[in-house]
């Protein structure tokens, strides 16, 4: 963070811990990483692509490259060769050909689609601030990173938001092996006890007796008023019935359904949304020398002995 804000890119964090570019443009990135890439002399070449990659007597790899337009092969050495093929199976073959076990990529960082069709009446429904807990079948225990606290969106065919999106990274592999298969228990208003939710909604039956339930409820929860009714409509309750003839019973559903509402979840969102793949090479297998490095700071531009060989998929 510090060196893109060095490098004339401010950043913000969001209160779900993500960082974008106070321009809220993705191109602010691009285009810093290009200029500094440019006044430090790095080649960007484009329309080639590589074949292939060996280690010569001398301990070098040896890159081929090809033109994609004419039949042409370059051959060219490199201290060290950088893989950033994403998921392509070149740049998996290419690690397995050097030596690297590769674990199979699953996807990661998708939306959940929910069984219940009722919430697509919710779609675009927002919650600032909730806490989601993935129970899934292969995990015997409560794993703490499959709880999660942050923003939550409602969409036509499920659930999505930062707080979906990280559950669904953490158990990328466990959901993919399970079908998609899983248990997602919401917690609406995570920072109110479930007796001080009850507490509220007693207090607000006697303060507002004569009021319908649908136009009066409690502020502090934070709520919409689409997902209140959606709140009612789960408890068979008539949005134009008076408070005064709300019975304890259902208040203390509504108080349990706002702490623990389990959702089923039946698969992934649509039109393989998914955003990155869990897998390839094991991080424990990955080590980031300090000479290299430093190298580029000390120096500011390639050491004359020094070459590295960036290997790209589909630059433009």
């Amino acid at each position: 963070m510090h060196w893109f804000s060095d490098h004339g890119v401010e950043l913000k964090t969001e209160d779900d811990g993500r960082v974008f570019p106070v321009t809220d443009n993705s191109a602010s990135v691009v285009d810093c990483l290009l200029n500094e890439a440019r006044r430090l002399g790095v080649s960007l070449q484009a329309g080639k692509s590589v074949s292939g990659a060996s280690v010569n007597d001398n301990g070098k790899f040896v890159v081929e490259v090809q033109k994609r337009t004419v039949d042409f092969v370059d051959y060219i050495d490199a201290n060290y060769v950088l893989v950033a093929t994403g998921s392509s199976q070149q740049g998996y073959s290419f690690a397995a050909q050097h030596g690297h076990s590769i674990i199979p990529p699953v996807p990661s960082l998708f939306t959940f689609k929910i069984a219940d069709k009722r919430l697509a009446d919710l779609s675009g429904v927002s919650f600032t601030r909730v806490t989601a807990k993935l129970m899934l079948d292969g995990i015997q225990k409560s794993a703490p990173e499959l709880t999660q606290t942050g923003p939550m969106l409602v969409t036509h065919w499920g659930l999505s938001g930062p707080v979906v999106l990280r559950l669904s990274a953490w158990g990328a592999r466990e959901l993919y092996q399970d079908k998609y298969q899983a248990k997602l228990v919401v917690d609406f208003i995570p920072d109110i006890h479930i007796e001080d939710v009850k507490r509220i909604l007693f207090q607000h039956k006697d303060q507002h007796a004569k009021n319908k339930v649908n136009n009066a409820f409690p502020k502090e929860f934070g709520l919409v008023k689409r997902f209140w009714g959606f709140l009612l409509e789960q408890e068979s309750l008539d949005g134009d019935m008076h408070w005064a003839t709300v019975p304890k019973s259902h208040l203390n559903a509504i108080a349990l359904r706002l702490k623990q509402w389990m959702f089923e979840v039946v698969g992934k969102g649509q039109f393989k949304d998914e955003f990155v793949t869990a897998g390839g090479v094991p991080l424990s297998e990955v080590s980031i020398s300090r000479q290299l490095n430093g190298s580029f700071h000390k120096h500011g531009s390639t050491h004359e002995n020094f070459n590295l060989f960036i290997c790209c998929k589909d630059i433009a």
